[in-house]
């Protein structure tokens, strides 16, 4: 047989294998997030079915970055309802949670013990919330593509007294929206302890919200000293992105160098929904937004990032024509 038809076979099979002739297999999973539903829960499930339809359901996990509440158990019978009573929901504390006891009380609950009705965050997380916050403030792990996940209560003022039963007087509900020193510690030893992941981080309040936008002034941003060191910890360990709510409009910018800060609008809560669906991908993160602005939903903007250390294949080995060929995936 011709040596040219052998290696050109060989080359096709590596493409197939390796996901050149196909980029939808370099996909290793995606995630969704949402922000600000609160009470509207038509809004909410209207987002949900949104992402059932324009991006093949939540993913491994849907995150809402806080105001899920009026009632949080009513929004989680919304997701239910949408993506199945199996589906993982990751709750970030909001403001409008941390001035309601009840909610709180069933937040902490849902960490705890799934409120007695699916698997808990306890269960799902690595349950290393500092104490004081240990069931509003988690981190998680996907292994299969090599990232890492934080959610964290900005509403913690750092004391170990936190919150029981319908409470609003613990630690975990004592701050208007900050990263106190206590936090920002907390966090720089889990960003250290899982340097070599892609870390995405999730809160309720913008860093750095533009003039334009609600709360402006009076997010984290109303306390420059303590927004910049938090800031400056992300850009510092690599983290990819910092999505937030609050703020009910939807915007992206990277404050300071590569860290996106994505407002993720409201799901709900808003004058329209939007939401955010998170594709990973060998060596790649793609950030693709939804809105339906229009009166129907569509892509409103896409853009991808570079993430090379979500795991590429190994290098394959093919043996052809009495030689043993070594074909490895470039990094894009």
């Amino acid at each position: 047989m011709d040596s040219r038809i052998v290696y050109t076979a060989v080359l096709l099979i590596a493409a197939l294998v390796l996901g050149w002739a196909s980029p939808a297999s370099s996909q290793l999973g995606h995630f969704t997030v949402t922000a600000d539903p609160r009470s509207n829960h038509t809004g909410f499930a209207n987002t949900l079915q949104a992402i059932n339809s324009l991006a093949g359901g939540a993913g491994r996990f849907h995150v809402t970055a806080g105001d899920l509440d009026d009632r949080a158990w009513e929004n989680r019978a919304v997701i239910d309802a949408n993506f199945g009573a199996a589906a993982v929901w990751y709750p970030v504390i909001g403001n409008h949670e941390e001035e309601d006891g009840i909610e709180m009380e069933w937040l902490r609950a849902e960490y705890d013990s799934g409120n007695g009705v699916r698997t808990s965050l306890y269960d799902l997380t690595n349950h290393d919330g500092p104490l004081g916050t240990q069931r509003t403030t988690y981190s998680w792990d996907d292994p299969t593509t090599n990232t890492h996940y934080i959610a964290l209560n900005e509403y913690w003022n750092g004391g170990t007294n936190e919150g029981t039963g319908t409470s609003t007087f613990g630690s975990d509900t004592a701050t208007n929206g900050d990263v106190v020193p206590q936090l920002y510690n907390w966090l720089a030893a889990d960003l250290a302890a899982n340097r070599g992941k892609a870390i995405f981080v999730f809160g309720h309040e913008p860093a750095y919200p533009y003039s334009w936008q609600r709360h402006y002034g009076d997010s984290l941003d109303a306390y420059p000293a303590n927004r910049d060191a938090f800031w400056g910890l992300l850009e510092d360990e690599g983290v990819e992105a910092y999505f937030c709510g609050h703020t009910h409009q939807y915007a992206i910018r990277q404050p300071t160098g590569q860290v996106w800060q994505i407002d993720t609008g409201a799901a709900g809560n808003g004058a329209y929904e939007t939401f955010v669906d998170v594709v990973l991908s060998i060596g790649q993160v793609r950030y693709d937004v939804y809105n339906n602005a229009s009166g129907s939903w569509s892509l409103l903007e896409s853009w991808t990032e570079d993430a090379n250390v979500i795991p590429e294949p190994a290098t394959l080995t093919l043996l052809a024509t009495g030689c043993l060929i070594a074909l490895k995936r470039r990094r894009r």
